[in-house]
C-alpha cells in the first residue's frame, strides 16, 4: 500500500472551495486531500514575485530565510491519487516545484513534510501584486484558522526583515525576576501573564516543560529586535537548530493562552527524557 504524503500548504490551497473548483474543472475527486492540522514552516517567508496567468496577478511562494522566521499554514495528508491532482494544480515541474522542508505542528512537534515553490525562471525581479480575490482565499484561509496575517501583510508591503512571531513564552529562570531574566530583559517591549498546554518538570537548578496535556504558567514577552533576541536565547538554551536530535531544548511554536485571549509565540521545551515524578503539579516555577 502506498503511504500517504505529508503536504504543507501556504497559498490558495488554504481555501477548500478552491481545491474543488480545479478537481471539478478537471474530472477529479477532491477526496483523498485531508486536512491535519494548522502548521508553521520554519526558516522561510511568504512572497510575491511569480505571474501567474491562471490567477491573472501574482501567485505566493516561500522562501528561504533565517530560522528565526516561520510562515503559517496547514499540513495536509495526501493519497497517490490527489497528489497527482495536487501537482497538476500546482503547475509543477513546470511553474512550480516540489521541496522537502521542517513543519511545526500544532503539537509543537517538528515534522518533515514537502510543500511546493516556485521554479528559479519563473521568478520576477519585481513584486507580482495579486489580485484581491487571490489575497482573499490566502487571508481568509488564515484567519479562519485563528492563525496570523501579519505576514501577508508583511509580504503585500515587501517587508521581509520582520518575523511573524515577535512573542516569547517563559516559564522558569527568563521570567520577570528570575536569575536570567537580566539576558532577556533588553529585548523586551512588554510583558503579561500567560499559560500554555503541557507538563514542567523539575530538573534540579531549572525546569523543563515537555507539551501535553497539562498546564504551565509562565509570561507571554513582546519582542524588538526578534532576531537578535532569539539568537541570544538560543545560545542560553542551548537549541542548535530545527532537525538537531542534539540540543538541551528545541524551540516551538505554541498557542499561548492570556487574558486578552490566543497568541501564538516561540517557547523551549526540554529535550531531553523525563520521569513521572519530575512533574511540578501546580505548573509554576516559584
Amino acid at each position: 500500500m502506498t503511504q500517504n504524503r505529508l503536504y504543507f500548504g501556504y497559498g490558495s490551497n488554504l481555501d477548500w472551495n478552491d481545491w474543488v473548483r480545479h478537481c471539478d474543472e478537471n474530472n477529479a475527486s477532491p477526496d483523498g486531500l485531508e486536512e491535519r492540522e494548522i502548521a508553521w514552516l520554519v526558516g522561510h517567508h511568504l512572497k510575491f514575485h511569480y505571474h501567474s496567468r491562471r490567477r491573472g496577478g501574482g501567485a505566493a511562494d516561500v522562501v528561504p530565510i533565517n530560522e528565526y522566521h516561520a510562515t503559517p499554514g496547514a499540513l495536509f495528508d495526501v493519497d497517490e491519487c490527489a497528489w497527482s491532482t495536487l501537482v497538476a494544480k500546482e503547475g509543477a515541474p513546470s511553474y512550480y516545484k516540489e521541496k522537502n522542508v521542517l513543519v511545526i505542528g500544532l503539537d509543537g512537534q517538528l515534522h518533515e513534510a514537502v510543500t511546493f515553490v516556485v521554479c528559479d525562471d519563473k521568478i520576477e525581479p519585481d513584486f507580482q501584486r495579486p489580485t484581491d480575490v487571490y489575497h482573499a482565499l490566502i487571508h481568509n484561509g488564515l484567519h479562519g484558522r485563528g492563525l496570523p496575517t501579519n505576514g501577508l501583510d508583511m509580504a503585500m508591503q515587501r517587508r521581509f526583515d520582520t518575523p511573524t512571531i515577535n512573542h516569547l513564552f517563559v516559564y522558569g529562570t527568563l521570567m520577570s525576576g528570575q536569575s536570567r531574566f537580566t539576558q532577556l530583559e533588553p529585548y523586551v517591549r512588554s510583558q503579561q501573564q500567560a499559560s500554555v498546554q503541557g507538563h514542567l518538570h523539575d530538573l534540579g537548578d531549572y525546569p523543563g516543560m515537555k507539551l501535553g496535556d497539562g498546564v504551565v504558567h509562565g509570561q507571554l514577552m513582546e519582542l524588538e529586535n526578534v532576531e537578535a533576541c532569539l539568537e541570544r536565547m538560543d545560545a542560553i538554551e542551548g537549541f542548535l537548530g530545527f532537525g538537531r536530535n542534539d540540543s538541551l531544548f528545541d524551540r516551538t511554536i505554541v498557542q499561548v493562552r492570556t487574558e486578552q485571549g490566543i497568541a501564538w509565540a516561540w517557547t523551549y521545551v526540554y529535550a531531553g527524557e523525563v520521569v513521572d515524578d519530575s512533574i511540578i503539579e501546580h505548573g509554576r516555577w516559584f
